[in-house]
């Protein structure tokens, strides 16, 4: 048997992990065409069928199964040692791949606009998400998570910067209605914007649902960048992050003092400890720790 070609594995793999041709292709940035292409390729030369094809996608042989379970380290470790590889050098050049979550997003474009400009030689990928995405496999370069620090073996957390929670009013709501609640016990006169999911559980949040009149909750929303635009129209009093402090003084959004101000949570930079060495982690990391202090009024 001819020696069996490494990409049509990792493309046959993406198949029987994705369940079909176009999910594999949109993964892997193949057509449907050269996906089909790899995997006859690679049935052909090991005689024997992977998949079945049906009109719901692909069904695994058995071999297909073998594939599919012993194939997930071995694409990884394969994934890895091509990081390693490409990133030992000390110029930074080449991809990067960062997942971030999903509220954070609007304020990583323009740190990634200023970090392109110190290192032009790097191309910058970004994933916005509120799921934690593995490491491991060296698809994922970095994350930026938002919380406790993160404990799973294997990787690497260095704190960027402290997401506070302030609520603010804009000036049209506060024409409306004269005045904006002083304290805690004047919550239940004003109209309110708040998050929900696992933002409604922040603990002034928490407080808030708790004292609040369900009608008095005119908008709800499981993104803060949601609420900072329904806010932003006079729609509500609702609580931003702290990273908006800067657009909010642009914007004469006026800060609501009750006593709720929550101190917030760690914003975290997550690598596997198998890019320790790799430059482009490392002038990420030196970026973000002098940029976001300051988008942060820290």
């Amino acid at each position: 048997m001819n020696q069996l070609n490494w990409d049509d594995i990792r493309i046959a793999y993406a198949v029987a992990d994705a369940g079909s041709l176009s999910a594999a292709g949109k993964r892997l940035g193949l057509t449907h065409s050269t996906v089909l292409r790899r995997v006859n390729q690679l049935e052909q030369q090991l005689q024997q069928r992977l998949f079945i094809r049906h009109q719901r996608g692909y069904r695994l042989t058995e071999a297909g199964h073998v594939l599919l379970e012993q194939g997930k380290p071995l694409v990884a470790d394969m994934q890895r040692l091509q990081n390693n590889l490409m990133m030992l050098g000390n110029t930074p050049s080449g991809r990067i791949r960062i997942s971030t979550v999903a509220d954070f997003s609007q304020f990583l474009a323009p740190l990634i606009a200023g970090f392109r400009q110190e290192y032009p030689q790097i191309r910058v990928e970004t994933l916005a998400t509120d799921e934690t995405l593995s490491l491991s496999g060296g698809d994922i370069h970095a994350a930026i998570r938002i919380g406790p620090e993160p404990t799973e073996p294997d990787l690497v957390a260095r704190r960027l910067v402290n997401v506070g929670l302030n609520f603010y009013a804009a000036g049209s709501y506060l024409d409306r209605h004269g005045e904006l609640p002083r304290s805690i016990n004047e919550v239940g006169r004003h109209l309110w914007v708040l998050p929900t999911g696992e933002k409604r559980l922040i603990p002034a949040i928490e407080l808030l649902y708790e004292r609040l009149d369900p009608e008095q909750i005119v908008f709800q929303s499981n993104s803060f960048n949601d609420i900072y635009y329904a806010v932003k129209e006079g729609v509500g009093i609702g609580p931003f992050e702290s990273l908006h402090r800067p657009a909010l003084s642009r914007e004469g959004l006026n800060p609501v003092e009750i006593g709720l101000n929550f101190a917030g949570e760690q914003m975290w930079l997550v690598y596997h400890k198998d890019m320790r060495n790799s430059a482009r982690i490392r002038v990420l990391q030196e970026y973000l720790l002098r940029a976001l202090p300051e988008l942060a009024g820290q």
